[in-house]
């Protein structure tokens, strides 16, 4: 008899790269968004209300609460415009369930932001600069599913090994703020009473739960347009932008080209 040899058959995937690789699927513990939208909103006077101080001290209102104090501009100023904005803070403010809707829940979020009052004299010449911060909240309404509260057990979290997880699902939001205009108002004589702001404000919103799913990776997730839950008149121009969505999921490896 003629000798033979025995030959192990590598699986493809290990060939030195060569071929096509085969997809498995992967069980993973992951946070699961079941809900998401993006908003695209036109901030002026009417939700902002005026520019306030941000190093002054708060004075006391009509019903004796402490409230920031609004930027006054000073004398002989003839345009403002703003510069640095930033959203300073992002804060859940409620999360309850939808009296209209199982398994959806109505989320308010507060937004802060904060930037630079450039003050200029009819010359162009700068009078003075100010901090200022202005604030917007608003409401909307995503399935986040029913859940009830579990306790788990890890040591993945230094020092809390065990806790209860919530029934409610966990919010996610991303945001980007841009400046768009700064007037002065007159109301009484000639010097400048009233600063109106309008900012342009981007934001995804998602509801997400700790689930454990097996998966297959196709790319980024882009959420669909948030449903409004009452009439808003936008800003034309605010609203004819096309919406950034690099800014939110930056390119992969695979495409990324510095060049372009």
């Amino acid at each position: 008899m003629g000798a033979f040899e025995l030959q192990t058959i590598e699986p493809e995937e290990s060939l030195a790269g060569h071929g096509p690789k085969r997809i498995k699927d992967e069980c993973i513990v992951a946070y699961k968004v079941y809900d998401s939208c993006r908003r695209q909103n036109c901030l002026t006077y009417r939700e902002l209300g005026p520019p306030l101080c941000v190093e002054s001290p708060q004075v006391e209102g009509e019903d004796g609460a402490q409230r920031d104090q609004p930027v006054e501009p000073p004398d002989g100023t003839a345009s403002v415009s703003v510069d640095k904005l930033t959203i300073s803070r992002i804060n859940v403010v409620n999360k309850q369930p939808s009296p209209f809707r199982a398994g959806y829940w109505d989320v308010d979020v507060k937004y802060e932001f904060e930037y630079a009052l450039t003050f200029r004299d009819s010359a162009g010449e700068i009078i003075e600069e100010i901090q200022a911060k202005s604030f917007f909240k608003m409401k909307t309404t995503l399935f986040g599913s029913l859940g009830s509260d579990l306790v788990i057990g890890t040591d993945l979290f230094a020092g809390h090994r065990s806790g209860t997880f919530q029934a409610a699902p966990f919010i996610w939001v991303e945001a980007k703020a841009v400046a768009l205009d700064a007037r002065l108002y007159h109301q009484h004589g000639p010097e400048p009473q009233e600063i109106h702001l309008t900012i342009g404000l981007f934001a995804i919103l998602k509801l997400f739960r700790l689930v454990h799913l097996n998966v297959q990776s196709t790319g980024f997730c882009i959420p669909e347009a948030c449903r409004e839950s009452h009439d808003i008149n936008p800003c034309e121009y605010f609203a004819e932008l096309d919406f950034p969505m690099d800014i939110f999921s930056p390119p992969q490896k695979p495409d990324f080209n510095p060049c372009r």
